[in-house]
């Protein structure tokens, strides 16, 4: 029982790297530039529609959004339909819900992101972690903050080798991956 509770809470989440992360990913800095986006409907979405657009600064859809529901209000007027058909605004309201992560995918790509892969993970840190695990081989990120050269290693981290370059052979983070050839 608890494995199927622990399955049901997983997400898939799509991980997104800037395409200038090449030239970053020699400083530690280079996880900075990930955007990890949840593959699942925004409930959120349901109800307050227009704000997760502007959250997500996806101003074209939130012009298309605020278009949609207009023209659902001048046809409910004009066609002078009684108060129940207002229970269509909330039809512009579920497309978004469903749409959302679509709708980043294409924010991203027009921003110069591309898909880097994709995590099982039940929340985003639990995601942020397993992907630089796999991303890294297993070795902890080197800190933020430089230390003194004449500190002890210890202060270093456990690994004082910036993060490597994308692999040549690129592995699937994901459910399915992919037959050795």
């Amino acid at each position: 029982m608890a494995e199927s509770e622990r399955l049901r809470n997983m997400a898939v989440w799509t991980v997104f790297e800037p395409e200038a992360a090449d030239e970053a990913r020699a400083t530690h800095h280079w996880a900075e530039g990930l955007v990890f986006v949840p593959e699942r409907i925004s409930w959120s979405a349901l109800l307050l529609a227009p704000l997760v657009l502007l959250r997500h600064r996806l101003w074209l859809a939130l012009v298309v959004y605020l278009l949609v529901q207009g023209a659902l209000l001048v046809a409910i007027r004009l066609l002078g339909l009684d108060g129940d058909a207002g229970i269509l605004l909330l039809v512009a309201n579920v497309a978004v819900a469903v749409m959302l992560p679509g709708l980043r995918h294409a924010r991203l790509a027009a921003r110069g992101f591309e898909e880097a892969g994709t995590v099982v993970a039940p929340k985003l840190e639990a995601a942020e972690q397993r992907y630089l695990d796999a991303r890294l081989g297993g070795a902890s990120l080197v800190p933020l903050a430089r230390p003194r050269l004449d500190a002890p290693a210890g202060e270093w981290g456990a690994s004082s080798v910036p993060p490597p370059a994308r692999p040549v052979e690129s592995a699937v983070l994901g459910l399915f991956p992919e037959a050795r050839r």
